[in-house]
């Protein structure tokens, strides 16, 4: 996340503004077009850049969240990677602060590993006291992760499930167990967060909630070949969150997915194989941020109601 220092492989917690980043930016792409529009002898033309994509509008009134990052070491991964750790800012105490996992999409940290639309919604709603003190956890499997153990990018799940906890753990937050209480997933992530879902049910420790935001789901060999990602039909068999539903327990897993998106098909599946799906959400347009970002307050309420009761 730009914005955000590491000094010396240190935590740091500072306020998430990303007001002050875009004027930041805005600064540096205007310089740009100005030593653009200068004349430059024995030089052709230069194109002028295309315009950034507006991001969407920070909704927190009393300050964004509280954003930590990190650089850890991941044996499963075999490489150092971030971890990133977001919750309101105001909470008196984060001793034992209940956490719920978030994976990112196919482009990995980039521009962020949780939606900005998510990250935005955490304070006003905690604000208006719609949802329980709780933080958001994410960290970095790498480019085209469908966090699958044996991938290109090493043994995510394993990952998920061995370190996170222990990492939690050595933070103080998540409890004794340093358990996420649920999760979300983004793209790729929801893939990977539907795997996890029953990975923790079939290791007797079942989430309370699934939050899937357009969640990468193919229903055919052809299309998931595409993504490059499994070296044989049954291996994505054998990985395919469609075919694991039994082993969901009856979490109740949510899904937001864009009208036109291009795993719409994959979503209506989920949603027919799977009785607990309480909110099967479909808003206007495709696979895209925009559509990521603006179910974010309907998907951290869908996370917080299943805030666990000793909280």
């Amino acid at each position: 996340m730009s914005g955000i220092r590491i000094e010396g492989g240190r935590m740091r917690e500072m306020k998430f503004g990303r007001r002050s980043l875009l004027s930041a930016a805005g600064m540096i792409v205007a310089g740009s077009v100005a030593a653009c529009s200068a004349p430059q002898p024995n030089r052709p033309p230069q194109p002028q850049p295309l315009p950034r994509p507006p991001m969407p509008p920070v909704v927190s009134h009393s300050g964004p969240p509280l954003v930590n990052v990190e650089t850890v070491y991941s044996e499963n991964r075999g490489a150092d990677t971030s971890l990133v750790i977001a919750h309101p800012n105001g909470l008196q105490d984060t001793a034992d602060l209940p956490m719920a996992l978030f994976l990112h999409g196919r482009d990995a940290m980039n521009p962020s590993p949780i939606p900005w639309g998510v990250l935005d919604a955490l304070q006003p709603e905690f604000d208006a006291g719609n949802i329980p003190p709780f933080g958001l956890v994410a960290v970095d499997g790498g480019f085209n992760s469908y966090w699958n153990d044996g991938s290109a990018n090493g043994d995510l799940m394993s990952m998920l499930l061995q370190e996170v906890p222990g990492w939690l753990r050595e933070r103080g937050l998540a409890g004794q167990d340093g358990l996420p209480f649920a999760c979300g997933g983004v793209s790729t992530g929801g893939f990977g967060a539907l795997n996890y879902a029953a990975e923790r049910n079939m290791a007797g420790s079942p989430l309370a909630a699934v939050a899937t935001i357009a969640p990468a789901l193919p229903v055919t060999w052809q299309h998931m070949q595409e993504k490059g990602v499994f070296a044989s039909e049954q291996e994505w068999i054998e990985t395919d969150p469609l075919r694991r539903v039994d082993e969901l327990g009856d979490v109740p897993v949510g899904i937001w997915i864009g009208e036109f998106d291009v795993f719409r098909e994959g979503t209506d599946q989920l949603a027919q194989l799977y009785p607990n799906t309480p909110v099967y959400s479909v808003v206007p347009g495709g696979h895209e941020g925009p559509v990521f970002d603006s179910v974010g307050v309907d998907a951290v309420g869908f996370l917080a109601g299943g805030f666990p009761a000793e909280g």
